[in-house]
């Protein structure tokens, strides 16, 4: 019938093993997150987000590639063992934009605007002489330029 007594005693005995389950979980000291990187020695994805920067860093500790962006565009900048932009490729609400430069600081750009009718290849010389190709709505340009930023445009 109503057995009361061996029900309570069923209760009493899951309401300590209750209190000692919580007395035991709770004997050790609290639990920390752990703190610096991890190394993953491979690592596949198949879809990532990413809600700031990614840097590449080498085994020196150095960054190598940085991938950014903010409202008006991305890049992807490559950076020497000086920690120098060496190249960039970069994407915004005028265009296209791909820049190379040598240890020595010249170098070339080839940029194209975002209807591509504008565009062309030019130096990037930081003082130094060049010479590049432009397309300015729809005429081809050819120029030079000496290391003082005069620009001569050639017929």
């Amino acid at each position: 019938m109503f057995r009361l007594d061996e029900k309570l005693k069923y209760m009493f005995f899951a309401g300590l093993l209750a209190f000692a389950g919580f007395l035991f979980g709770n004997m050790n000291s609290d639990t920390e997150a752990e703190s610096g990187s991890e190394t993953i020695d491979e690592l596949t994805v198949r879809k990532l987000t990413v809600l700031e920067d990614i840097t590449v860093v080498a085994d020196d500790g150095e960054r190598r590639v940085v991938l950014s962006w903010d409202e008006n565009g991305g890049r992807v900048t490559c950076l020497d063992s000086e920690g120098l932009r060496a190249a960039s490729l970069s994407m915004d609400e005028i265009g296209g934009m791909v820049v190379v430069r040598s240890e020595k600081g010249g170098g070339a750009s080839l940029g194209v605007d975002e209807e591509g009718g504008n565009g062309g290849i030019s130096p990037v010389t930081d003082g130094q002489g060049g010479a590049g190709l432009l397309i300015l709505e729809g005429d081809g340009v050819v120029f030079t330029s000496d290391r003082f930023g005069n620009i001569t445009e050639l017929n």
